[in-house]
Order: structure tokens, then sequence, then C-alpha cells
């Protein structure tokens, strides 16, 4: 009876032992995911953050509210209002785009996208 006693404590010791690991693993899960939201939500901060940039520095040269906002959330992240401006009137072979990495093109190509889908139509804007 007192062996059956002993192993029935060391069977539930083990079983107690077991369930801790596996709750620590699901703690090392949780926090992981955690950290990854984490890291989100500062990627979404920094992109609202250039965005507000972006359309403070467009209504100081252009003035265009309606403009500025379309501009701060359709270019680029990497692209700034200079690059901006640089892009637009600089001719594709100016820029050397024959010759820019795949993710250059694509910035090129979202810059001049944005400046179309931005622009007033009807040529009453510098665009």
């Amino acid at each position: 009876m007192r062996k059956l006693l002993i192993v029935m404590v060391v069977c539930a010791f083990g079983f107690a032992s077991l369930d801790l690991a596996v709750a620590a693993e699901d703690n090392d899960a949780i926090l992981k995911k955690i950290d990854a939201l984490e890291q989100q939500l500062k990627e979404l901060k920094g992109q609202q953050q250039a965005s507000s940039e972006k359309e403070s520095h467009c209504m100081r040269a252009f003035g265009r509210e309606k403009f500025c906002k379309c501009i701060a959330e359709n270019l680029p992240r990497e692209v700034g209002l200079e690059q901006y401006v640089h892009t637009v009137i600089t001719p594709k072979e100016g820029l050397g785009y024959d010759g820019l990495t795949p993710e250059q093109k694509k910035s090129v190509d979202q810059t001049l996208a944005a400046r179309d889908k931005c622009s007033e139509k009807g040529g009453s804007f510098l665009w």
C-alpha cells in the first residue's frame, strides 16, 4: 500500500512538472506574439509620423490640402518630398532607371503612380 502511495505521488509530481513545462512553452509563445505585435505597432507609428511629416512639408511647399494628404498617403515610405519632386521632374533616363535595382525601380514607379493619382485633373496643378 505504501509503495502504491509513493508511485501515485511520483506520478502526480511528474504530471505537475509536465504541466509546468507546457505552461512555460505557452508563455514563451505568447511573449513572442506580444513582441511581434509591439514591433508592428512601432512600425505603424513610424509610418504615421512619416506621413504627417510629408504632408506638412507638402503643405509648406504647395499649400494644397487635398493633394498633400494624397501624396503623404501614397508615396513610398522611403520617399520624401524632395525625392518626390526630383523624381517627377526628371525623365526616367535622367534617373538612370534602366540601371536601378528592382526595389529602386519599384520606388520610382510608385512615386510616379502617386503623382498621377494625386494630381488634379485638367492641368490646374504643377504636374
